[in-house]
């Protein structure tokens, strides 16, 4: 018998179906196990061992999300994770582990022991600190960088684990690169700026190489490097344990001396970043570029010699490359005016096309001849712009040769993208433009605007900005331009705008603060503005289109503007530099890094500073808000305890204050000083996982609502994090007083955090608006949202979903706005958790009032609610008007996703709907007001609101600070 060499074979791997979705059941995964093992049994007698590690590896991958998911299932699905894990690790070798990073490692090997305790305390430390570790010397010689992991939750394990699978990999150390700046200098020298380090490593002691690799080639020629230092990589390292900032680097190119320049060389060339730590090295391409600093399409430098030149292409596959260019024919000279474009050819003997022809897409091919015995083409424009409506976003026709051969090929461009944007205004509204690739194109537009100036006056909070208008000539003037700044949720219209001179310039100025709702100025809303530039066409339809910069603004992207409310930062996006303003809260780059936040937090926590019985700090939905009870007590305080210092905590400085109380920006220095000293306490939800009351600090939890979804401890595993219940059973533990709005809150919340005092039923501080000068206080709200005195109010305040749904409300507006009628005015508050994601610009079906202030205004100036399981219906119904329940995912949520504490269906105080429709033919019906909800209301508010009577605030100002006083 022939023995058979299967080395030589090709092996071909055993088909196995996807694994199933992490929130499959058990069985299926069990199922899906038992496929891989029969596969596997197949493998074994037929895979060399290099292959079937690299199979047994794929598996293990595919079962990580398993593992992460543990936090949300049981013990069964435990068990099913630690026998297949354990089978796989068996029969692949420990080497298999090599292919995963450290943390995965970690957490497969605690799954295969059975340590489940321990599985859920790396995954609670991997939530609340992040992913990165300090490192250590190691003298195991197999360790990449002679290098061992030290993660934080090392000596929080019940026993330690296999020292090995903390030795770092190649896999636990990528280089991280991204390109920072591509510029061609006037000599024709190429400077590449960018910085790269490896995870976990101090860029210092790294060896740093940058070097160009042919194409088809393993040869790197070295380039000549500059080791730099920028404080903005630590901003997207996001590393906790150290600061990247020397990693950045510049490298200069001459393309002059690259060989595909010369015949039969190379046409393609990247870009290799190498890192050498130790004895272990690391390459890769750069496949990220900073977006602020580097376009899209990639700067171009003129022709370097023999219609050839050097460009820079890039994108995530293939990374940073240069590639040599051949062009068939280059025009050397060009110049617009108004609608016509002269461009020669021939210098210095180079190729004359015998016609031009514009492209466009889906537009007729324009041809253009040559002058009579010349070498230059007059392109006339001016039929196609007559086809161009005043609206359209731009025409854009590629500039193609006739060669005297008889082919046709794309025009080239013989100088510089820059000489090419000289050739015409900067805001004509035809342009010559120059493709990343160096080919000619022509776009026009009937309008063109641009800004070339960008301040900010601080003093006054003005965001002032100049360019000019351009537009086809012979067309009408256009009226001055209104610039808006705009995000999904925040719209801002200018305060003026203004011409300059008869030429097109003009000066817009923006009001950087806000009155948005009658209860004083305040800071933008933390967000990316896009401006845009609106008008009305023709048919009656408001167009927008994006702004862009030019001229010396151009050069000065990205402008940090410096502002005592917010940080602002003019930037340009994609090829035509679109203007973006981002509004972020202010702090310094040390500050909002991952690595200075860790250096915060280690401060706060090892303060000894003396805590001040003076000093109240108080913080509702996570500073998004100065609301709720909080603000109620704050109230109170003012008027009896005015000797108090009353600090309130604010995400960004558009939260508004009560009267006489001072922000403080949250994670702000001054912020990490208050939480260590303030002697009370005040919030409604929950600090952040670091947090640890001190010996001397009183801590009011108010609570945020009566609950009807199940919440804390009681939350379905599936919809809770190992974090959030580690970070609940803490935060109850430091309680000196939970607020309940009736003895039913009172039994549930204790119950659902593990509260272990008696709870404070006092009634709820956030209603005592509701019951006093109710009147008054509604003509005043309804005033500020500019609603009519005979219109009825729907106020839509739905609950958020664990699985991530409900940034899109539940709500069709245009459809309620239709049937209900033009009599009813639509407010839409979404709720904290998702206020980010909402999309609510850009319509005028509704007014979104999820930033209002003051929530019981909104209760007050409406004449029905319509929720979900919010614990609005709670608040509202002190109120005593009509509640109404849109509840099209009632099953799910009620069965799966929450669950409740009482037979919801049976005590709604109002109609229940599942969907728009039959909301509205309720509404209209006024069902609402009608039995048996009337009498179910009247047992609603006996049950959950008995003991709303205006002075709930001062009950709880009199349990502590007057009792203690």
């Amino acid at each position: 018998m022939t023995a058979v060499d299967r080395t030589a074979e090709v092996w071909t791997a055993p088909e196995v179906e996807s694994v199933p979705l992490p929130a499959s059941d058990s069985a299926a995964v069990r199922r899906w196990l038992d496929d891989v093992f029969v596969a596997a049994a197949v493998m074994r007698s037929e895979a060399p061992t290099a292959e079937a590690q690299q199979w047994y590896g794929r598996r293990l991958a595919d079962l990580l999300s398993h593992v992460e998911y543990i936090q949300h299932s049981d013990q069964d699905r435990f068990d099913v994770l630690r026998n297949g894990v354990s089978a796989m690790l068996a029969a692949a070798g420990p080497g298999v582990l090599q292919t995963m990073d450290v943390h995965q490692r970690v957490l497969l090997s605690l799954t295969r022991d059975g340590r489940r305790g321990d599985v859920l305390l790396v995954l609670t430390e991997l939530q609340d600190e992040g992913r990165s570790y300090l490192t250590a010397p190691t003298p195991d010689l197999t360790a990449a960088g002679a290098l061992t992991a030290v993660p934080g939750y090392l000596p929080l394990l019940s026993e330690p684990v296999e020292p090995s699978l903390l030795n770092l990999s190649a896999v636990d150390l990528p280089v991280t690169a991204r390109l920072t700046r591509f510029v061609w200098a006037a000599d024709g020298l190429l400077t590449i700026g960018g910085w790269a380090y490896l995870p976990g490593v101090d860029p210092a002691d790294c060896v740093l190489e940058v070097g160009l690799r042919p194409q088809g080639s393993s040869v790197v020629t070295a380039l000549a490097v500059r080791r730099e230092q920028d404080q903005r990589v630590d901003a997207v390292a996001a590393d906790r344990c150290r600061s990247y900032s020397g990693a950045a680097f510049t490298a200069s190119v001459d393309p002059r001396t690259l060989q595909g320049l010369q015949p039969g060389g190379a046409k393609e060339w990247a870009v290799q970043v190498t890192l050498r730590v130790g004895a272990f090295s690391a390459s890769d391409l750069i496949r990220t570029r900073d977006t602020d600093l580097v376009p899209r399409r990639l700067p171009v430098a003129g022709t370097a010699s023999d219609r050839t030149r050097v460009i820079g292409v890039m994108d995530a596959a293939d990374g940073l490359r240069l590639k040599a260019v051949r062009y068939s024919c280059l025009a050397s000279s060009l110049k617009v005016a108004g609608q016509t474009v002269r461009v020669g050819f021939g210098e210095s003997g180079g190729v004359v096309p015998d016609a031009l022809y514009l492209d466009s897409p889906g537009g007729p091919r324009l041809e253009f001849r040559r002058e009579t015995g010349g070498t230059r083409f007059t392109i006339d424009t001016a039929s196609a712009a007559g086809e161009l409506p005043a609206g359209a976003r731009e025409k854009r026709w590629t500039v193609q040769a006739l060669l005297p051969n008889g082919r046709v090929e794309p025009a080239g461009w013989a100088g510089s993208g820059t000489d090419l944007a000289a050739a015409s205004e900067q805001t004509a509204a035809l342009r010559a433009e120059c493709t990343g690739y160096g080919y000619l194109q022509l776009s026009l537009r009937a309008q063109r605007l641009s800004v070339s100036r960008a301040e900010l006056i601080d003093e006054a909070g003005l965001l002032v900005l100049e360019g000019r208008l351009g537009w086809i000539p012979g067309r009408p003037d256009p009226e001055v331009p209104e610039l808006l700044l705009t995000t999904a949720r925040n719209e801002v219209r200018s305060s003026s705008s203004r011409w300059l001179d008869e030429t097109g310039r003009f000066r817009t100025e923006f009001s950087l603060v806000q009155n948005k709702w009658g209860h004083g100025e305040s800071a933008l809303e933390t967000g990316h503005y896009r401006i845009l530039r609106a008008w009305t066409d023709a048919t009656g339809e408001v167009r927008t289109a994006r702004v862009q910069a030019l001229g010396r603004l151009l050069g000065e992207l990205p402008a940090r503007m410096p502002h005592k409310l917010m940080g602002l930062e003019l930037v340009g996006e994609g090829n035509e530099q679109d203007l973006v303003l981002r509004v972020s809260a202010p702090g310094t780059a040390d500050q909002r890094s991952a690595r200075g936040r860790q250096l915060a937090i280690a401060g706060y926590t090892a303060s000894e500073a003396p805590v001040d019985p003076e000093t109240v700090l108080f913080e509702t939905f996570d500073g998004k808000s100065c609301s709720d009870s909080g603000r109620a007590i704050s109230d109170a305080l003012g008027d009896r305890r005015p000797d108090l210092h009353r600090f309130w905590a604010v995400a960004d400085y558009s939260v508004q204050v009560p009267p006489n109380c001072t922000p403080v920006l949250r994670e702000s220095p001054e912020w990490f000083r208050l939480l260590a000293t303030a002697g009370y306490l005040v919030n409604n939800n929950n600090f952040p996982h670091y947090f640890r009351k001190r010996p001397g600090q009183f801590y009011l939890q108010t609570w945020h609502g009566t609950p009807l979804k199940r919440i804390g401890l009681d939350t379905p595993v599936s919809g809770s994090t190992a974090s959030y219940r580690a970070l609940i059973q803490r935060e109850a533990a430091a309680w000196d007083m939970l607020l309940a709005q009736n003895e039913f809150a009172a039994e549930t919340l204790a119950a659902a955090f593990g509260y272990q005092g008696e709870p404070a039923v006092f009634g709820y501080p956030r209603n005592d608006v509701l019951t006093t000068d109710a009147s008054s206080r509604r003509a005043e709200s309804r005033g500020r949202l500019g609603i009519a005195a005979d219109r009825k109010v729907l106020l839509y305040m739905p609950t958020w979903r664990d699985n991530g749904a409900g940034a899109d409300p539940y709500l069709d507006f245009e459809a309620a706005a239709e049937q209900l009628g033009p009599e009813y005015a639509l407010l839409y508050r979404g709720h904290h958790k998702i206020a980010g994601r909402r999309k609510t610009t850009g319509q005028d079906l509704y007014l979104d009032v999820t930033t209002h202030p003051e929530v019981n205004d909104l209760y007050l100036a409406a004449d029905l609610l319509v929720t979900d399981y919010s614990s609005a219906m709670f608040d509202f119904s002190v109120t005593g008007k009509p509640i109404y329940f849109l509840t099209p995912d009632l099953a799910r949520y009620r069965d799966s996703e929450r669950g409740f504490y009482f037979d919801f269906e049976a005590q709604a105080p109002g109609p229940l709907a599942s969907d728009t429709d039959g909301l509205a033919a309720s509404v209209l019906a006024a069902e609402a007001e009608k039995e048996p909800y009337v009498s179910r209301y009247r047992e609603f508010v006996c049950r959950y609101a008995p003991l709303e009577d205006g002075i709930a605030a001062h009950r709880v100002a009199g349990a502590i600070w007057m009792k203690q006083h």
